[in-house]
């Protein structure tokens, strides 16, 4: 008859799904607070969490996992038989590679949120970029913090809590910028990133922005948009900012706001069709975006 040791050693790690709803409650006490499992994104997957102390079972991820921490909290971790100590504070992080074996067991209770990432985007962005092909993420213990790291989850969770989740262009841009920043910073190999001072080529620009008015009323993609122009959707990125001083997602919110300025005055459809014509999700996303624009809501601004 086995030991208690022998049985823990007989016994296989969980593999952990994200695709799979519920994936997590293998892993934790508590469900998750906020969770993007019906958001639509494709190749990430998010999670918030509050839980009580507790000692995750062993497993190996199936996406590459990227965690920051609330609060100050005592733990432990184990990546791949290697443990380590960690006392996290606010915005410390942790990443697990996609297989790695992971374990932690904290002893408090913890506010953690976390981004799951497909290794496949890694691979296609990585490819855009002409990073290394034989990309490897590097394991981090949660001992250091990572400012842009934190700040991009915050932004995906304030997408998910607006209860819109209708912004893909916006989220597409923070999981591209989130991606690059793991290959120049977190791979073996690091990816070298060649800099561009002048913006997007005029003709390329003007392209550009016919694409997104001829495509107004419709759910824009970042991979469009770069595609149009032949450019990887990093680069693009960068140069549009560079060309227009503001980020795509936020020319096409600013120009949706305009077209809706000129429907609102001719008065001859609703503010929800309107919405729709624009190409916002509803009328409640619509009435968010004029009024941090314009300082109105429609309706205001109708009867102005």
């Amino acid at each position: 008859m086995l030991n208690y040791c022998e049985e823990l050693t007989e016994q296989k790690p969980l593999l952990i799904d994200f695709q799979q709803e519920g994936a997590s409650n293998q892993l934790f006490t508590n469900p998750p607070l906020v969770t993007s499992y019906n958001s639509g994104w494709s190749n990430i997957y998010f999670e918030h969490h509050y839980q009580p102390g507790d000692d995750t079972p062993e497993h190996r991820l199936m996406m590459h996992a990227i965690t920051t921490t609330f609060g100050s909290t005592p733990s432990e971790r184990w990546l791949d038989g290697y443990r380590q100590t960690e006392y996290q504070t606010v915005g410390t992080t942790a990443i697990i590679p996609a297989g790695t074996l992971h374990r932690c067991l904290w002893e408090e209770d913890v506010q953690f949120m976390f981004v799951a990432i497909e290794p496949k985007l890694l691979l296609s962005l990585g490819a855009e970029v002409d990073a290394p092909e034989d990309i490897e993420l590097i394991p981090q213990f949660a001992t250091k913090r990572d400012p842009l790291i934190q700040g991009i989850l915050l932004s995906l969770q304030e997408e998910l809590n607006s209860n819109i989740q209708a912004n893909n262009l916006y989220v597409e841009q923070l999981k591209t910028t989130l991606v690059i920043h793991l290959l120049k910073k977190y791979c073996v190999k690091k990816a070298v990133l060649t800099t561009h001072d002048d913006g997007l080529p005029k003709y390329k620009l003007r392209k550009t922005l016919e694409y997104i008015h001829a495509h107004l009323n419709q759910d824009i993609k970042l991979a469009d948009l770069a595609g149009s122009v032949g450019m990887s959707q990093y680069y693009f990125v960068r140069l549009f900012k560079q060309s227009m001083g503001i980020a795509p997602y936020q020319y096409v919110i600013h120009q949706r706001v305009e077209r809706a300025k000129l429907l609102l005055k001719q008065g001859k459809v609703t503010i929800t069709d309107i919405a729709l014509q624009c190409g916002f999700a509803n009328q409640s996303h619509f009435t968010k975006h004029f009024r941090q624009i314009t300082g109105v809501t429609p309706k205001a601004y109708q009867q102005l």
